[in-house]
């Protein structure tokens, strides 16, 4: 095995409803997306070069969802994968940003749609373990109270 890399982000955009139900928003990839076309996922992307794992968050959810976040919070979870093409495991931070109840999304080419989902619907949806616990200790550790 080559090594252990901390090179990507995961984010999660949700918001409440007036009623409190919280909604979290998926993006379903691109079906030319040469990896995982059409998956359900949160926001995702590579850490640039100088850039902090909570500066790629910021800047990942404005390409991929054109919502501006001043800032994100740290959700007390690490995913991992194993990422076979350079034989590497990896570990990724997970941030969580709230939006208000009426914030557009404007989706980049990476992405086909978006959906605001309840938790239910959004942990059916997502497939990968590193997302759905992701989405769980979101849930379970900072917005239930």
């Amino acid at each position: 095995m080559s090594g252990l890399a901390v090179t990507m982000i995961q984010a999660y955009v949700y918001r409440r409803r007036t009623t409190g139900v919280i909604e979290y928003l998926l993006l379903q990839r691109a079906a030319e997306e040469e990896l995982y076309p059409r998956l359900w996922q949160m926001v995702t992307g590579r850490i640039e070069n100088g850039e902090t794992a909570s500066a790629a968050a910021i800047r990942e959810i404005r390409e991929e969802t054109g919502i501006e976040a001043a800032q994100v919070d740290v959700v007390p979870y690490v995913a991992s994968f194993y990422f076979e093409p350079d034989d590497s495991i990896h570990h990724v931070p997970v941030f969580a940003v709230e939006v208000p109840a009426g914030a557009g999304v404007r989706l980049s080419a990476e992405h086909s749609t978006s959906e605001w989902l309840e938790y239910d619907h959004a942990w059916q949806r997502l497939v990968f373990p590193g997302h759905r616990e992701g989405l769980r200790v979101l849930r379970d550790y900072m917005l239930t109270a």
